[in-house]
């Protein structure tokens, strides 16, 4: 039934739209429209603040194991779920679990006790890359071997002199050396190659960082299937966003048994906190 007090509670919104003081309507010009963005609605402090407050709920915690038997399980546990769900999330199985395709391109012989090994492979299908094995000079039995990164080396790449020098050593120590190019130097400085164009990879469904594991797996698969590295003393090594690799590589695959970070380090956490 029809009554004024219907008609007065399906009027009232309407009254309360029209009359509410200071309420803003459609703006159409384009100095109406300027004023209205320009009004701090919140001020950035606060939104950092709550930014923060949001990432920091979300850190998930330290594990929890109390024996070695614990931490064991644990880590095979949160190992295989990095892999799956997040660093290969959306990646297809055959070029995860693709085998290692490098290209040797012949050897530079140094006569100082150690020779250059030019190799070229492939990180996925149609995307290659290029390493360096360095080589003791008279290689005989099962060797160890070491998986040497990049780091924010700039143009040089795998050629910057300190990054040689290390390698030289190991060779002349009697040690395998796999130097790697990395994304955006040495030989794959190229605009389209930047490290933050991997997030274009999120948007397709793929997460970013899988490229970036792929490329330094594909590095230790050459090593481990290498006729003389002895599979018992694999390590990797490297500075600065080497070091990342280096503790993002040794985390995640069991095949490295010696890691050497330097620098590259730092907890979600306090990157968060420090965040101006």
């Amino acid at each position: 039934m029809f009554s004024f007090r219907r008609l007065y509670l399906l009027g009232l919104p309407l009254l309360t739209f029209v009359f509410a003081p200071g309420y803003v309507f459609g703006q159409s010009e384009p100095n109406e429209i300027s004023q209205v963005l320009g009004e701090e609605i919140l001020a950035p402090s606060v939104a950092v603040h709550q930014v923060k407050s949001y990432i920091l709920s979300r850190v998930a915690p330290p594990p929890s194991a109390t024996n070695a038997q614990q931490w064991t399980e644990q880590a095979k546990r949160l190992r295989q779920h990095l892999l799956q769900d997040v660093v290969f999330h959306g990646w297809p199985d055959e070029w995860v679990n693709a085998p290692p395709k490098f290209e040797d391109l012949g050897v530079i012989e140094t006569g100082q006790g150690y020779r250059l090994r030019k190799l070229r492979y492939e990180i996925v299908p149609v995307f290659q890359s290029v390493a360096i094995l360095y080589e003791p000079e008279k290689l005989q039995g099962k060797v160890p071997a070491i998986l040497n990164v990049n780091g924010h080396v700039g143009p040089p790449g795998k050629a910057v002199e300190y990054k040689q020098k290390r390698c030289i050593n190991f060779a002349k120590h009697g040690i395998l050396a796999l130097n790697l190019e990395w994304f955006f130097f040495g030989e794959l400085r190229q605009e389209g190659n930047q490290h933050w164009y991997g997030a274009h990879l999120d948007l397709v469904g793929a997460n970013g960082l899988g490229i970036f594991l792929l490329e330094m797996r594909r590095g230790l698969d050459y090593l481990y299937n290498h006729p003389s590295v002895d599979r018992s003393r694999l390590g990797v090594t490297s500075l600065s966003g080497g070091g990342w690799q280096t503790i993002f590589l040794s985390s995640l695959d069991e095949r490295v048994k010696a890691a050497v970070p330097v620098a590259g380090y730092s907890p979600v956490s306090t990157k968060v906190e420090a965040r101006k």
